[in-house]
C-alpha cells in the first residue's frame, strides 16, 4: 500500500499534464487510441520505476516466515527500516531495482490498456 499513492499520483498526474499539452497542440477533439497509448505507456513505466524501491521493501517485509521459530533465526525484516537495511546490504541501490525490467514491462501494458479503456469509455459516455 505505501507505494500505491505515490505511484498513482505520478501516473495520473503526469498523464493528465501530457494529455493537456496534446490537446493544446491538436485542439479539444477526442484523442485517438494511438495518442493515448503513446502517452500512457512511458508514463506508466516512469511511475512504476519511481516507486519500485518502495515495492521491493514491501515485498521483503511480506516474505517473512510465519513460523515464530524460523522468524527468530531470520534478520528483523518486519519493519520498514529493517527491510530497507536488508535490501541495501545485499545489493546497494541496485538491490531496490532487482527485477524492475520485467515488472516495468508488465506495468507498461497494464497502464496503457487501462487508460485506453478509460478514455474510450469516457468518450462513449459523453456521446450518450
Amino acid at each position: 500500500m505505501p507505494a500505491t499513492c505515490p505511484l498513482q499520483a505520478v501516473y495520473l498526474g503526469l498523464y493528465s499534464r501530457l494529455r493537456q499539452r496534446l490537446e493544446l497542440a491538436h485542439g479539444e477533439q477526442a484523442l485517438h487510441s494511438g495518442h493515448v497509448l503513446a502517452l500512457s505507456a512511458p508514463v506508466g513505466a516512469l511511475a512504476w520505476l519511481s516507486c519500485y524501491g518502495f515495492d521491493t521493501v514491501k515485498s521483503v517485509q511480506q516474505s517473512q516466515p510465519l513460523d515464530r521459530a524460523a522468524a527468530n533465526k531470520a534478520p528483523p525484516l518486519s519493519t520498514v527500516a529493517g527491510a530497507t537495511r536488508h535490501v541495501w546490504e545485499r545489493g546497494g541501490v541496485a538491490g531496490f531495482y532487482r527485477g524492475a525490467l520485467a515488472s516495468t514491462s508488465r506495468a507498461v501494458l497494464v497502464t496503457a490498456s487501462r487508460l485506453v479503456a478509460y478514455e474510450r469509455t469516457k468518450a462513449l459516455l459523453s456521446e450518450a
